[in-house]
């Protein structure tokens, strides 16, 4: 019987001390977040401003809904729509609380967090106040979450995504460029209401214009109602679809948009549509690099351009782009390209 009450009374020692033990470890009042811990993002068709930024406020991200539901980039350049959804609806929308950080590590992570964290805001409803603020840092040991925190609170959460093996912290990204949308010509046959294409030889320039019906008008000076090739004209209608440049000039970017826009495009593309209001794309002849020396033309003469590529300045990016001749050569149509020449 005397044994039999050491043990119950060692048992009760032991269970005390883990009590205790607990208790000690238990975050203090402001560790961890109450009821609102979860970061996760509902209804994101409600959200209608993103806004992201160091801890320094040198590199700062506003996304913005337009009342069309496409998105812009810091007020300045159509936003990557593709990219913004991933954002709302792959991350933010999905994101679950794993647990906290382990409690010896949160000195790191707090400090990694002030100097590096990225904070994050989210809009709804075009509200003045932000719906929810959290900061985003750095990854866990395994590479498989991401530490997050609500401003105030002292105990970062591992977050993740269920089914993704991966940190998501490389999602909340603060380059400008990287959120700008590729896309130039973005319209169907059935969104375009005119395109035009001019040429400094007003001979090779030409203009659609749609009519009810599925109906259209070309002005051209070389083509009438008689000799132009209707086939041609409505395929070409279709090609406007997903037209991408390939990517920025990052070098020099200023004073060749100021050399550009004082030389002649060799060719100009305006397209007026339903959905994107107008894009005007302006072709320039790029010089060719040093990879190219030694190549020549079929008459021998060495190359001073690029084949493959050109300048192009477009009306909603304030930036030099680089787009493909593979891509576009499709749409650097001519108007003798609509004759019909089995008249």
């Amino acid at each position: 019987m005397q044994s039999k009450r050491y043990v119950l009374i060692f048992l009760a020692l032991v269970a005390v001390l883990v009590g205790l033990f607990f208790l000690k470890n238990q975050p203090k009042k402001g560790d961890t977040p109450g009821d609102y811990q979860d970061f996760a993002i509902e209804q994101t068709e409600e959200v209608t401003m993103i806004f992201m930024t160091n801890q320094s406020g040198d590199k700062q991200i506003y996304l913005k809904r337009q009342e069309d539901n496409s998105w812009t980039i810091n007020d300045k350049h159509p936003a990557w729509q593709k990219k913004v959804n991933f954002l709302l609806n792959e991350t933010m929308a999905k994101v679950e609380i794993q647990g906290p950080a382990a409690k010896a590590a949160v000195p790191n992570i707090l400090k990694y967090m002030s100097i590096n964290g990225i904070k994050v805001e989210v809009y709804r409803n075009n509200q003045k106040e932000p719906s929810k603020v959290y900061l985003v840092g750095n990854t866990t040991p395994s590479q498989l979450g991401t530490y997050f925190k609500f401003p105030g609170e002292n105990m970062p959460m591992i977050m993740q995504i269920p089914g993704f093996n991966g940190f998501v912290n490389s999602r909340y990204e603060l380059d400008e460029d990287e959120w700008v949308s590729p896309t130039v010509f973005g319209s169907s046959k059935s969104e375009i209401q005119m395109i035009e294409v001019t040429y400094p030889e007003a001979s090779k320039s030409f203009q659609i214009e749609t009519k009810p019906h599925d109906k259209f008008a070309m002005t051209s000076e070389v083509i009438s109602e008689e000799n132009k090739n209707t086939g041609a004209i409505k395929s070409y209608m279709t090609l406007f679809e997903k037209l991408n440049y390939e990517t920025f000039v990052f070098t020099k970017s200023d004073s060749l948009i100021d050399s550009l826009q004082n030389t002649s495009p060799f060719c100009t593309i305006r397209v007026r549509s339903s959905n994107r209001g107008v894009d005007e794309l302006k072709f320039y002849y790029k010089e060719s690099n040093e990879k190219m020396h030694g190549l020549y033309d079929k008459d021998g003469n060495a190359l001073a351009q690029d084949p493959s590529r050109y300048y192009a300045l477009y009306n909603k990016i304030d930036r030099v782009l680089i787009v493909q001749d593979y891509t576009f050569n499709k749409v650097l149509k001519t108007a003798e390209d609509f004759i019909n020449r089995t008249n």
